[in-house]
């Protein structure tokens, strides 16, 4: 799958990638062994040929973060595709709306088949140790909100070497909305102790949390995990509709992670 992306390579746009697959040219390899099928000459098909070598190079070496800059968003799922066993679903919740005074309440991490909760006073810098883990981190709405959110709170330059963000993946494939408006046009169903709970009442049961509601801590606790699995869950809808054959979880099963 990954190997039949030729929109990062410069100079190919829609028409020539279309032109490419209709002389047949559908992987990296196949354009190295038949480089007199490429439908253009000189200085232009060396350049071409460079990228292509580039790519496998960097396919070679499991260089991800190469392909999730280099890549255009409606090819990103090529790359989760191919990572997909590697990745790190993450999502994080605040203790506001506002971007410079709120803080990281919990972070909730689906890493290495374990989910694990990040929680404010208690262990939120071990989530770094994930972070340094991951091959490639997967999130919802991540390039516009948990990403800079992090590593700002955190003060790095960078949390995570590569990362694609499943909202344009989504995007590309005609669903517009939050990962719960898509849940529902999916008929992912979540628990019931923690359906219908949104980011407002996440930010209300952390200060119930503050004023010693137990309960509150840990259904907050678990929102957010139920987030990383939701956003699992809907990679997985949305690389089958991108015509990946991958098998597709049973919601009720990844949920029962939860507890």
């Amino acid at each position: 799958m990954i190997g039949g992306c030729f929109r990062h390579i410069r100079g190919i746009g829609s028409k020539t990638d279309a032109a490419l697959r209709g002389r047949g040219l559908t992987s990296w390899h196949e354009c190295l062994s038949r480089e007199g099928d490429i439908p253009f000459n000189g200085r232009r098909r060396m350049a071409f040929l460079d990228s292509v070598r580039t790519s496998l190079d960097a396919l070679g070496a499991r260089r991800i973060a190469f392909f999730t800059a280099s890549f255009p968003t409606s090819e990103h799922w090529r790359i989760l595709s191919e990572y997909f066993d590697d990745a790190t679903f993450i999502d994080v919740e605040t203790t506001g709306i506002s971007w410079h005074a709120s803080q990281v309440s919990v972070i909730a991490a689906l890493h290495r088949g374990k989910l694990y909760s990040f929680v404010q006073g208690e262990n939120l810098d071990d989530f770094l140790d994930c972070a340094d883990e991951a091959d490639l981190v997967v999130t919802f709405n991540g390039n516009s909100f948990d990403i800079p959110f992090l590593e700002r709170a955190f003060n790095v330059p960078a949390i995570c070497g590569a990362h694609v963000d499943l909202r344009w993946i989504a995007w590309h494939l005609g669903y517009r909305g939050g990962l719960k408006a898509i849940e529902r046009k999916m008929e992912i169903r979540r628990p019931s102790h923690i359906e219908g709970i949104d980011g407002f009442e996440a930010v209300e049961l952390y200060y119930r949390w503050l004023k010693g509601d137990a309960h509150a801590r840990q259904t907050l606790i678990r929102y957010c995990m139920g987030d990383v699995i939701s956003t699992r869950l809907v990679a997985e809808r949305l690389l089958n509709l991108s015509g990946c054959d991958n098998e597709v979880s049973n919601p009720e099963n990844l949920f029962l992670m939860i507890g």
